[in-house]
């Protein structure tokens, strides 16, 4: 009896665990810490769906939508990551970072399951995103999506073999207002190393 009792008071303190969260920010920082490593990408998911029902911001709405399609993505669901990377496209009030965000994780979706074609069609959108598209606060790299996204197109280039349109690709990255010098000695290296 006293282990049905200890089994049905544990039991309850993991149900109420997922509802314990007071707000977008405690919710969202414990799916992030399920995600570190290997991950526990289903709890994390209902942390961020959690976060989901107690973000007041569209930028926390956004945050919590990519953060669920990041899980799919490390699981390597990718046409779930798509479905929920398409949902910040359709939110009301989302800024140009997080949709370049998002959009420039719909097109490695289709990178990684080698659908180029496709993948490069996604890239091209966020090139042609107008105006100055910064990363958003929880930006994982160092370039910006419009910068990324003409590295990777040329990087698909050169995983299919074509190596002049490949370096074509490269030597866009440095007419690119977006980039640095950094990222102008990074298109050099990857033209110069092409055929490596």
């Amino acid at each position: 009896m006293k282990r049905i009792l200890l089994a049905l008071s544990m039991a309850a303190l993991f149900c109420t665990a997922g509802l314990a969260f007071e707000n977008f920010k405690e919710a969202y920082e414990s799916g992030m810490a399920k995600t570190e490593g290997f991950g526990n990408f289903k709890e994390a998911r209902e942390d961020f769906d959690k976060a989901l029902s107690l973000a007041k911001k569209p930028a926390e709405k956004a945050q919590a939508v990519f953060q669920t399609g990041e899980t799919f993505y490390l699981e390597g669901d990718t046409e779930q990551a798509r479905k929920e990377y398409a949902r910040i496209m359709k939110m009301e009030k989302v800024t140009a970072p997080y949709i370049a965000q998002a959009q420039l994780r719909i097109a490695d979706t289709f990178a990684v399951d080698k659908n180029y074609q496709q993948a490069r069609q996604e890239y091209l959108k966020v090139l042609a995103m107008p105006g100055k598209i910064g990363n958003t606060r929880e930006r994982r790299y160092g370039s910006v999506p419009r910068l990324e996204a003409q590295y990777k197109i040329g990087e698909m280039y050169r995983t299919e073999g074509h190596y002049e349109k490949a370096k074509e690709e490269f030597r866009k990255i440095m007419e690119m207002e977006e980039a640095s010098d950094d990222d102008k000695l990074e298109a050099k290296y990857r033209i110069i190393s092409i055929y490596r």
